[in-house]
């Protein structure tokens, strides 16, 4: 391999290593933050390092957003139940 290549598929696979959590670390955030997020928190003002994980990893960015939009319909459905 490239010198020139291996030493950017390294610098790819190190940024932000010193910030990054693994996805085990990222899911166990995910129930409380998501929750602030569905009623309008910023998950980079909260937690960066969950932030810059789901930025990163497709699996755990899939899961969070599927939670916090399951978490919207909630609210939504009992916002329309409430109005009834």
């Amino acid at each position: 391999m490239d010198d020139k290549l291996r030493v950017l598929i390294d610098l790819i696979f190190n940024t932000h290593l010193d910030t990054m959590i693994d996805c085990e670390t990222c899911a166990k955030q995910f129930e409380c933050l998501a929750e602030l997020v569905a009623q309008g928190a910023n998950t980079a003002e909260l937690l960066p390092a969950v932030e810059e994980h789901i930025r990163c990893c497709r699996d755990c960015r899939e899961e969070f957003e599927f939670l916090v939009a399951m978490l919207k319909a909630d609210m939504l459905a009992d916002s329309v139940n409430r109005n009834e």
